[in-house]
């Protein structure tokens, strides 16, 4: 048991410095998928679905910060909004709240959206994010347990982690898909 959980934190090591590695090789020109300095935007080109690609492109305080600076950050200051806020409905707020202080520093990327907007970016047609009652938003500190935590929330209806790393929360009936 301790033996496989050495390997697969080695592994991963590996992995991470491998990734590293081919990632510093290729130069940022014109030709390469790789450009920009934000290293959301290299996200955005491999790993993200279409609905979500320009939640990345939106810089954040947070996207420089190591380990250290990001649980160094107060906790009245650990949310930041890249989208409208005042809509957002309080018990979404405070499940964000709750999340911000149990897993640091988090982004809100989307709020509300227009019927236009939600069909340019893929969403369906009854989505909540209509009518300002869902918020997506990535956690720049670990995330092992947030979706339990997520379920967890009373306030919450549907959840639904992304393969990009974004988090999709709305006060719609109970349901993950």
């Amino acid at each position: 048991m301790i033996f496989s959980t050495l390997a697969r934190r080695v592994a991963r090591a590996l992995l991470a410095a491998a990734l590293s590695a081919t990632l510093l090789a290729f130069p940022a020109s014109a030709q390469n998928p790789l450009n920009g300095d934000n290293p959301w935007r290299r996200i955005a080109v491999f790993d993200t679905d279409e609905a979500h690609a320009h939640l990345l492109l939106d810089p954040s305080p947070f996207d420089g910060m190591d380990a250290l600076q990001l649980a160094a950050v107060p906790r009245g200051q650990r949310i930041h909004y890249n989208a409208p806020s005042k809509c957002v409905p309080g018990r979404l707020k405070s499940v964000l709240n709750r999340v911000a202080a149990k897993y640091g520093p988090i982004t809100v990327n989307s709020t509300v959206r227009s019927a236009t907007r939600n069909r340019k970016v893929g969403g369906k047609k009854s989505s909540w994010h209509l009518k300002c009652a869902a918020v997506d938003f990535r956690v720049h500190a670990g995330t092992k347990g947030l979706l339990t935590f997520l379920k967890k929330q009373k306030e919450v209806g549907g959840y639904k982690r992304y393969s990009s790393g974004f988090y999709h929360i709305d006060i719609g009936p109970r349901r993950t898909w």
